[in-house]
């Protein structure tokens, strides 16, 4: 059969609106089909395939949405043939549910009135918290403990929880951050502003004060202030900085996390089993205590930046202030490592740890306030005071963020307690050595002998790391098992990057400017001359420039390594002597009739490129290439957390660790001078990227792909993090599952009694759509309704990444213990990143069957080489009976699961949950779009027009319990 041009039409016309007549009532669908969309955050009507116009709200409001068709749209696709692109069953309610309002609203008060200026603002700030959103990645991607008998607390008793040693060092790194974005902005406003930009007022009556020439005129008043009065004000900055940002990240908070409808009914059972499965995993954290602490340090350090400074003939003007504001940074710290979150356990916390968080911030509070009063009430300084703080604490903030990232690479390989706990020693070690070095300026041996002491502190964790690389220990985890240190490397390079954008912008920006004769005027008035500032003159700490440097070094690294894993392949496919052949789907479903026939058995018929010119299988084997190129995520993740240890090693702690003018290692010039460049390269992405993400005219953020990503954790580590919009999603989601299966929607008890046994529910979830389901039939099982059957509810997924990505970059919330699914190697370096566990399949399936054949259906396994974590039709454990259960089992209640996952090589995010071999489980789905009129690639959407969906639905409905007695 010839396959179809390209002008081909693949998709039959939607038929037009049903002719009026007798309207012949059909029965009351008794299944819910209930699709859920993905990142892409496409619109109901789009998930509904639906014109604009033929769609409806049934429920919810502007964040998240249920959707179902018009009446006659949805009679008229109701009367089409089973199979049919738009078909719908005639015992089916098609609903989409929508949520990605969640993850793309938010803002600060007031923005709206700023226009364009405040959206753009908001984006940026946005960009600048995804930081603390990787934070929170990490602190999810660490080993979870298991829960503690009675820590959920039994009646009339509270329960307990222990502290973790790497619950601890995420949270203290989290604090960390927080401090150096305090850190960058002071040092903006008190010491480039401040006492840079803004010199000391001349005596006499026509005194006048030296100003940078590119210094606004709004700032003018500042400069004829007292130094201390100015300063004081200036301290403001900081302030009301982290307090937007307190705003644009909890805007969300206060929209959705307070704000969800939850079915209440339902009894909690003792923690047990995944963190997923805990009944209390997607309630509201009661972490309010970490947003205070951060707040309380912030204000701490910001009074001791005011308070800790050097003058020429005057001495502190508040002694002891600067130590006191030690105090409460550290007892901040003590407070957010000693916290201990519930990890899905709704444990009953003691009154005084809410308590506690809310004294360190009132003791910040009053450590600013403090030093604010001093600056005003203190006596005019005659040489401009140095301030010290300023260019200490940013190098040591940066030394101890590396130094925790570091040893987040062995904490999934350190198998003890103890072991674990004893990392605590390499930022403390590290950040030590850094610490006597800039304060006591040794000499050349002992300066270098703290500098190799701190690099070989920072260096310890990765014999671990190639221990068990070279082991194989953690081959089924991301990176190795080192997927906390990889997202915290990730964090504190972008949080060094986003500081030294901060101060250096501002810095090169006031360098310029013409010169400005001076005009005194008279009667006690300051003037002000402008004048070019000097490089000496307009000097930031040399941190900033260190980080600089740094982020070149990341870059040039990074791009080094992703030239290597990601293009090299592809440079060596190129002189090969044939395409490179990538195989399909196996058990790929196709349409047995229509227009697109020809493309689908074009592609289907051909076993290879070798069988003569094929157009349909080149633009789909080219489909194939591209998104294998893709499926390198976690190579390129790892390399950039690669570069900035690197960075770190090489770059960063040698170049902090100065003495004078004299560094443990000199910088080469060519280097320095490029900071600025690539900061500036930086600088101009950050705002075109927040700015194409409302080009639309819609709700967006920049990145949307890794935001959606970040927002769906929990907020456990960073009260500044991107709210959780999955806290409200799965919630939802479950409350309409069980609405639907108890009858709420019917309102005679008789007819309730009798229909509410034949209803059953399919949760059809698009790519991370698939997470937020999994999720809500784990929910389900741990706070189950009473007197409900099981094997009610299906799982139709495609294009989902839970097996590669979320399953081994968080193993203990969706690792093959949680899903029952076999475990999963990494991409390999290769054109194609999963060939390996293809052959393997295969090889697997030959030996096990005998078929000499490797590209016989018999030669292809169930799974990728390794054995299944958990049994595909495992027996149920019983609620609260403390063993394992998983995703596999909960919905397994015959002999297969009512489970079906649809994927295709050519998309770029969806893979197969089992293996990439037959099972019971996978399907594929056709890779060209039916529903097109012109043909086309199908990717990453298209699966629910597909008539691979439409099978994939039959046999989940199958699988389920028969409806009714």
């Amino acid at each position: 059969m010839e396959s179809a041009p390209s002008g081909t039409p693949t998709s039959p016309q939607r038929p037009g609106p049903p002719q009026p007549g007798p309207e012949q009532p059909g029965p009351a669908p008794s299944i819910l089909e209930l699709r859920i969309h993905g990142i892409a955050n496409e619109l109901p009507y789009g998930a509904l395939d639906l014109p604009r116009g033929e769609v409806t709200q049934s429920d919810g409001d502007g964040l998240g949405s249920f959707w179902i068709p018009t009446p006659a749209a949805e009679a008229r696709d109701k009367a089409l043939p089973p199979g049919h692109v738009h078909a719908i069953r005639p015992d089916v309610r098609r609903e989409a549910y929508s949520w990605g309002a969640m993850a793309r609203l938010g803002g600060i008060p007031f923005g709206g009135l700023l226009g364009v200026v405040g959206k753009l603002a908001v984006r940026l700030l946005w960009a600048a918290i995804v930081p603390f959103g990787l934070v929170n990645a990490a602190y999810w991607a660490r080993r979870i403990p298991e829960p503690e008998p009675g820590a959920h607390g039994a009646p009339g008793r509270s329960g307990s929880l222990r502290p973790e040693a790497t619950a601890a060092l995420t949270r203290v790194f989290a604090l960390g951050l927080t401090l150096l974005f305090v850190s960058a902005v002071a040092t903006v406003s008190l010491s480039v502003l401040g006492t840079r930009c803004m010199g000391l007022a001349t005596t006499g009556a026509d005194a006048v004060v030296p100003v940078c020439a590119r210094l606004p005129s709004a700032l003018y008043g500042l400069a004829r202030m007292d130094v201390g009065d100015r300063l004081a004000l200036l301290s403001l900055v900081p302030v009301l900085l982290v307090a937007v940002l307190v705003a644009v990240a909890h805007s969300g908070q206060v929209r959705f996390e307070s704000k969800f409808s939850v079915m209440r009914a339902g009894g909690t059972v003792p923690p047990s089993g995944p963190p997923l499965y805990r009944s209390g995993f997607w309630t509201r954290r009661s972490g309010s205590g970490l947003l205070w602490a951060h707040l309380g340090a912030a204000l701490a350090l910001t009074g001791q930046f005011l308070t800790w400074t050097r003058y020429a003939d005057a001495g502190l003007p508040m002694p002891g202030l600067p130590v006191t504001a030690l105090v409460v940074i550290l007892g901040a710290c003590a407070f957010v490592a000693l916290r201990t979150d519930d990890d899905g356990v709704q444990a009953v916390t003691s009154r005084w740890k809410g308590r506690a968080g809310l004294g360190v911030f009132a003791a910040g509070l009053v450590v600013w306030l403090v030093a604010f009063i001093a600056g005003v009430a203190g006596p005019q300084p005659t040489a401009m005071p140095a301030l010290i703080g300023v260019d200490l604490v940013p190098a040591l903030l940066g030394v101890g963020l590396f130094s925790v990232a570091a040893t987040g690479l062995a904490w999934r390989t350190t198998r003890s307690t103890g072991a674990v706990a004893a990392w605590c020693a390499v930022p403390v070690v590290a950040t030590a050595c850094v610490a006597l070095v800039l304060v006591i300026e040794p000499g050349a041996s002992l300066r270098y002998t703290l500098v190799a002491v701190a690099v070989l502190a920072v260096l310890s964790p990765v014999a671990v790391v190639l221990a068990a690389i070279l082991l194989r220990r953690r081959a089924h985890e991301g990176w190795n098992g080192a997927g906390p240190g990889v997202f915290l490397l990730v964090s504190a390079a972008s949080a060094a990057v986003y500081s030294s954008l901060l101060v250096l912008g501002v810095q090169w920006f006031l360098r310029e400017g013409e010169h400005a004769a001076p005009e005194p005027l008279g009667d006690g008035l300051v003037g002000i001359p402008r004048g070019v500032a000097d490089a000496e003159l307009v000097r930031v700490p040399p941190v900033y420039t260190e980080f600089g440097t740094a982020s070149v070094v990341i870059a040039l690294v990074f791009l080094a390594l992703v030239a290597v894993a990601l293009a090299g392949p592809y440079v060596i496919d190129a002189v090969r002597s044939r395409a490179l052949w990538i195989p399909g789907a196996p058990r790929t479903f196709g349409p047995p009739y229509g227009p697109a026939v020809p493309a689908w058995r074009a592609v289907a018929d051909a076993p290879d490129p070798d069988g003569g010119p094929n157009p349909v299988l080149e633009r789909v084997l080219r489909g194939r290439q591209v998104a294998a190129m893709s499926h390198r995520a976690e190579l390129a993740a790892g390399a950039l957390a690669a570069a900035a240890y690197v960075a770190a090693l090489v770059a960063h702690i040698p170049l902090i660790a100065q003495h004078d003018d004299t560094g443990t290692v000199q910088v080469p010039t060519w280097l320095s001078s490029l900071a600025v460049p690539a900061l500036g390269v930086l600088a101009t992405t950050l705002v075109v990227s927040a700015m194409a993400a409302g080009a639309g005219g819609g709700p967006a953020r920049p990145w949307g792909l890794l935001w959606d990503l970040l927002c769906f954790l929990p907020r456990s580590a960073h009260p500044f993090g991107p709210p959780s919009y999955a806290e409200r999603a799965v919630p939802e989601v479950r409350s309409r599952v069980d609405a639907w299966l108890t009858g709420a929607d019917i309102a005679d008890d008789a007819e309730r009694a009798r229909v509410a046994p034949a209803r059953r529910v399919v949760l059809s979830a698009h790519s991370m759509g698939g997470v937020l389901a999994a999720a809500v039939v784990l929910i389900r099982a741990g706070n189950p309704l009473p007197d409900t059957a099981d094997g009610r509810v299906g799982l139709l997924t495609y294009g989902v990444q839970l097996r590669p990505f979320f399953g081994r970059f968080f193993p203990d919330l969706l690792g093959p213990r949680t899903t029952g699914t076999p475990p999963c190697t990494g991409p390999a370096w290769s054109a194609d990143p999963w060939g390996g566990q293809v052959r393997g399949t295969a090889a697997a399936g030959r030996q096990a069957t005998g078929s000499p054949e490797a590209g016989s259906p018999e030669a292809r396994g169930s799974g990728p080489g390794a054995a299944p974590a958990a049994p595909l039709t495992p027996e149920r454990p019983e609620p609260g009976s403390g063993e394992r259960v998983t995703l596999m089992s909960l919905l397994t209640c015959g002999t297969k699961p009512a489970w079906v996952n649809l994927w295709r090589r050519t998309d770029f995010l969806g893979f197969p949950v089992v293996g990439y071999g037959l099972n019971e489980v996978d399907r594929g789905a056709e890779e060209m779009d039916r529903a097109a009129y012109l043909f086309a690639v199908a990717a990453h959407a298209g699966y629910q027009t597909s008539w691979a969906y439409h099978e994939a639905l039959d046999e989940v409905v199958a699988r389920l319990t028969p409806a009714g007695p």
